[in-house]
């Protein structure tokens, strides 16, 4: 009797497995407890490959934006939206920031933009600049009161990787400023900063970034510090489980500053465009600002639908 050969197993499927069983770390924690060991299960039997992980990395993004309501009560659904919004945010900040270096920092911009059309622009600069600030205080007002809050929690209960993650807003951008600044002041030899009254036309953005905003690792490595800084709050909100008027307040708050921060975005869309339009080089490149236009859409699209669900659920029955 023939013993039954052993299935060999398909070339890159034990790293696609591994793959798409990480990948189930982006799912929300309550999704996870709920479905994990299912679809563990799943992937074991019948295999992954990059068509599953895409799938699984989608459907996380989806579970974050709209996350099930048998699977959370109020409080948990509005930390659950608190965390999904502070990294949207953030995201959102790093844009209007990365929006500003390269616009309303750079003198000479304004300099080569005369005429009455440009006054659009300018009124897009106003508006954006009070969006922004206005963000920044309902996120101040909203979060500050929580993040207090679940700092005493974690320091009551001796929680030390608890207080790690409550300090990283504070901290990593901290070390990534003066990490910043010191490579800026080392300056870079052998550049020119880009200055009017004459810019060459084959100018293009990342000789902007080169010349007169900095390295564009550096504006890469910004973008993560404020990803680790904005994740850190959100694992605290799942491991302390904060509850009462402080949460209800700061998810109010997340969704005045998504809003703050859309009308923000939205004006520099509008600036964005006048610059293509009517702009010198390097702005008249299509493709940055094409990025920037999906990237902004997105992202705002995501805060706003995890923000109204967090405010919904503040308005839920207690017993809901």
């Amino acid at each position: 009797m023939s013993a039954t050969p052993t299935p060999t197993p398909r070339a890159g499927a034990s790293w696609a497995g591994a793959v798409a069983c990480g990948s189930l770390r982006l799912y929300p924690a309550a999704w996870r407890a709920r479905y994990g060991d299912e679809v563990r299960a799943l992937l074991e039997d019948s295999g992954a490959d990059l068509r599953t992980i895409a799938s699984l990395a989608w459907q996380a993004m989806l579970a974050r934006m709209w996350p099930s309501r048998h699977l959370y009560d109020p409080p948990a659904r509005m930390r659950a939206s608190l965390a999904t919004v502070g990294v949207a945010w953030t995201v959102l900040a790093g844009l209007a920031a990365v929006f500003a270096s390269f616009t309303q920092a750079q003198p000479w911009l304004l300099d080569n933009l005369t005429g009455p059309r440009h006054l659009v622009i300018q009124w897009s600069y106003w508006v954006f600049d009070a969006a922004a600030g206005a963000s920044l205080l309902a996120v101040a007002a909203g979060g500050v009161p929580l993040w207090l809050l679940m700092l005493r929690q974690a320091h009551r209960q001796h929680r030390s990787r608890e207080i790690a993650w409550l300090l990283a807003p504070a901290v990593v951008p901290a070390v990534y400023l003066g990490a910043a600044s010191v490579i800026l002041s080392l300056g870079r030899p052998g550049t020119v900063p880009i200055q009017p009254p004459v810019v060459p036309a084959t100018t293009s953005f990342i000789d902007l970034a080169n010349h007169n905003v900095g390295p564009w690792w550096l504006i890469v490595l910004g973008f993560a510090a404020g990803l680790i800084a904005a994740a850190g709050p959100g694992r605290a909100l799942h491991s302390l489980r904060p509850g009462g008027p402080c949460v209800t307040l700061a998810a109010r708050g997340a969704g005045l500053a998504v809003a703050a921060m859309g009308l923000a975005g939205a004006a520099s869309i509008v600036a964005a465009v006048g610059l293509h339009s009517w702009g010198v080089p390097p702005y008249r490149e299509g493709g940055p600002f094409a990025v920037y236009l999906l990237l902004i859409l997105a992202v705002i699209a995501a805060a706003g639908t995890s923000a109204a669900r967090g405010i919904r659920a503040a308005r839920a029955p207690a017993g809901a």
